[in-house]
């Protein structure tokens, strides 16, 4: 008998990775140890093994992952993120399954145990051919393992590119109301129903349009232009006034300029004063923003009861 043609025609029936178990309905098992032991077949995970030359890429290794834990696992935390599309996978690998499954991590491979998971509920979906936990639960978890500073603008980031809803971010908060930096993502989430669309934003709101000298704002409030319908970062239409945050990104060339002054001049034929600030403005100088808001506020009121 050919062992080696045969564990080969195995592991391609198998899509390049295979199971011990799988292997044993073909190989006697002293015979796989062999081959086991002479690296033709390559470990990935325990139990989990791919040809010597086969292919080893990440979407092997994380095919590999979901074979170890068993077919009630999925993958998840920032592991899912890098499925998802939103940011490079990197070590250790992460996989939920039910508490009551006894599954093993392995080097590089965390196995979390959550309370009710079912990988065949909502909870997860079927991306890139690979079982992951779905976008707002893996926001959720993966909230304590991103460095600070990437979370509050990943979260923005998918909100704004409508991949999650702040309703679905709270649901998945709700499941897991104990994980680490919960007040950071609840503000975030906060946030996000406020109308924040951008780190500059969320700095403006939390450093200068919260404070108590401002009367409340409203933010992405919409307003009817002629022919379309838009919305400014922030708003107080009982005095129609807005701010607009200019970031460097898309707002500093001369054709963004006149974009944003022509879109200030229909503003202003309805009866708005707009004021624009940029990301310095609000980061260094937040109480001259609060001071000339407020300024004009006033101005503005005092003009609505006079008329």
């Amino acid at each position: 008998m050919n062992w080696r043609q045969v564990i080969g025609e195995a592991v391609r029936d198998h899509g390049g990775v295979i199971t011990r178990r799988q292997l044993l309905e073909r190989v006697p098992r002293q015979v796989l140890d062999s081959y086991v032991g002479r690296r033709h077949l390559v470990r990935i995970f325990p139990r989990v093994y791919r040809l010597r030359d086969g292919v080893d890429d990440d979407a092997t290794v994380l095919r590999a992952a979901l074979l170890h834990a068993g077919p009630a696992a999925a993958l998840s935390h920032t592991t899912a993120l890098a499925v998802w599309g939103l940011r490079a996978l990197d070590r250790p690998l992460h996989l939920t399954v039910d508490q009551r499954v006894k599954r093993a991590g392995a080097p590089d491979l965390l196995v979390h145990r959550r309370l009710r998971f079912d990988p065949e509920s909502t909870q997860c979906v079927q991306r890139r051919g690979l079982l992951v936990t779905a976008l707002p639960r893996a926001l959720v978890d993966s909230w304590p393992l991103l460095p600070p500073a990437d979370r509050r603008p990943l979260a923005l980031d998918v909100t704004n590119r409508g991949l999650v809803t702040a309703e679905q971010l709270d649901e998945a908060l709700a499941e897991r109301p104990n994980v680490p930096g919960r007040r950071g993502l609840r503000q975030t989430i906060d946030l996000i129903t406020d109308g924040c669309r951008s780190e500059l934003e969320a700095h403006g709101v939390l450093g200068v349009f919260r404070h108590r000298s401002l009367p409340s704002s409203v933010g992405q409030h919409q307003v009817q232009l002629p022919g379309r319908r838009i919305r400014l970062d922030r708003a107080w239409p009982e005095v129609k006034l807005a701010v607009e945050l200019d970031g460097a990104r898309h707002h500093t060339e001369p054709a963004d300029r006149r974009r944003d002054l022509a879109r200030d001049r229909e503003l202003a034929a309805l009866g708005w004063v707009v004021l624009r600030f940029t990301y310095a403005d609000v980061l260094r100088d937040p109480e001259g923003v609060r001071a000339k808001v407020l300024e004009v506020y006033r101005a503005r009121l005092a003009q609505l009861r006079v008329s």
